[in-house]
């Protein structure tokens, strides 16, 4: 890269200015006692003796170079690099477990769009100060602290969680959300121990997978003390043999029949493996599109057996805009006349290049897939995705399901509906779980229903049962 070899001209050139005068130094002592004794001295010698200086000098200037390839601190922050922790944490866990706090500033972004960079940076600083401080305060007088990126920090202390519970809980109470000089911070975080693995990139993939469980619960979620290495080893091992379980709920929708269809893996012990442990794998791993597809040639075989019934599964949004994950959709449904196939999407984050998108989803329209957006009524992205793109459904988010007797909700719930049927879009929604409820959800208008009151989650086996 060019910045690399910037970055090496600019070490070089360090070096040097560090290095001549040394070597200068040197070579006027050397020369000066060289040119008084050179009558007593034999030629040999004297080559041996430059040879030996040249050398030196040489050697000199690679330790100086070299010594710029070990980067201990962030500029911003003063706090440890990535990389220099990393170091740390494997010197310190062959002596005692270590305990891992993940701390998110999650509303970096704002920050530096409303206040600027530089304020952002100074932030940063100033709460590497405070979490500093306070673990000073509490006894540990050497806390290592990373600023491992963007917002966020990996803070390490000797010990299992159990033994930094009652710091970790003081630890929230004091940065949890507050004003930094007058600057709103928005925090989460996540803490875990390495009693589940020696390896600190999945011990923090697990510390971001807990944060964001947490904020999708909106309550604090621990960690479950699996063995990580195990239980990648077993994801892995069960998409490879396909061992996996489907349960499948009917939807109750006028024009046509649904299945909503869930897919498990299954370790070599026969325990289920929930899918908020593998998708983080899978996806880390590259290997979510294999799982997509294995999903998709599992139901199409089901779609033989019932021409007549939908069977909408969960597909991840990037995996959907894939062009070979597109052409190996296609040539599965190459000798399949009415794939009643709908595949449902939920995405945080806005896709930017929305028309490239939409062409897309047009792409899987025209192979006679339904696209059905999930997530309504929970985050800004789904009623953009309703707005830019041309698709068929669209599934409210479960909290609307389950308050849907809530006056609030309800209002919100019949205005969604509304609007979705402004723009010729079936409505879907789950979580309905006692008469009122459901009731109410035919009194709005909404197209498909679902939810233990009208039939639970059952296996696979029981499909004709729940077809019949």
């Amino acid at each position: 890269m060019f910045t690399e070899e910037i970055e090496r001209i600019q070490r070089f050139k360090l070096a040097l200015r560090m290095g001549i005068p040394i070597f200068l130094l040197t070579a006027v002592v050397f020369f000066s006692l060289l040119i008084q004794y050179l009558d007593f001295i034999p030629y040999k010698f004297i080559i041996l003796v430059v040879g030996l200086f040249a050398v030196s000098v040489y050697f000199q200037f690679y330790l100086i170079y070299q010594g710029f390839n070990e980067r201990i601190t962030d500029s911003i922050t003063h706090t440890f690099t990535r990389e220099y922790f990393k170091k740390l944490f494997e010197k310190r866990k062959k002596r005692d477990i270590q305990t891992l706090i993940l701390y998110s500033i999650d509303n970096i972004y704002d920050i530096n769009s409303r206040l600027g960079v530089k304020n952002g940076d100074k932030l940063l600083y100033t709460l590497a100060k405070l979490m500093d401080n306070f673990f000073r305060d509490k006894g540990i007088n050497r806390p290592i602290i990373s600023h491992y990126k963007g917002g966020d920090f990996i803070i390490m202390l000797d010990g299992e969680l159990d033994d930094n519970r009652i710091i970790f809980d003081m630890f929230c109470a004091k940065v949890g959300n507050k004003n930094v000089d007058d600057i709103e911070v928005k925090n989460s975080g996540a803490v875990i121990d390495s009693s589940t693995s020696g390896d600190l990139d999945k011990l923090i993939d697990r510390l971001f997978e807990l944060q964001q469980e947490s904020y999708d619960r909106q309550q604090f979620v621990e960690d479950d003390k699996t063995d990580l290495n195990i239980l990648e080893k077993s994801v892995l091992q069960a998409l490879k043999e396909k061992h996996f379980s489907v349960m499948l709920q009917s939807v109750q929708m006028s024009e046509f029949n649904i299945f909503d269809i869930s897919f498990k893996l299954i370790d070599k012990d026969g325990k289920l493996i929930h899918q908020k442990r593998f998708l983080p794998i899978l996806t880390r791993l590259s290997y979510r599109r294999e799982y997509e597809l294995m999903k998709i040639k599992y139901i199409l075989e089901k779609l033989e057996e019932f021409p007549e019934t939908y069977f909408s599964v969960n597909i991840a949004a990037d995996s959907l805009r894939e062009s070979r994950f597109r052409e190996d959709v296609k040539l599965s449904l190459k000798s399949i006349e009415n794939p009643n196939l709908i595949f449902v999407i939920q995405e945080k984050e806005y896709y930017p290049n929305i028309r490239r998108y939409d062409m897309i989803i047009q792409e899987y329209r025209e192979m006679g897939i339904k696209i059905l957006i999930d997530g309504l009524g929970n985050s800004h992205t789904t009623q953009l995705y309703m707005k830019d793109l041309h698709v068929d459904m669209v599934r409210y988010d479960n909290s609307y399901g389950k308050k849907i007797t809530d006056e609030r909700y309800k209002n919100m719930i019949e205005g969604f509906n509304l609007m979705a049927k402004k723009m010729n879009l079936y409505t879907w929604i789950r979580m309905i779980d006692d008469e009122k409820s459901l009731s109410l959800a035919k009194e709005i208008g909404i197209d498909g229903i679902s939810g233990n009151f009208l039939g639970k989650m059952l296996p696979i086996e029981n499909i004709n049962k729940e077809a019949k």
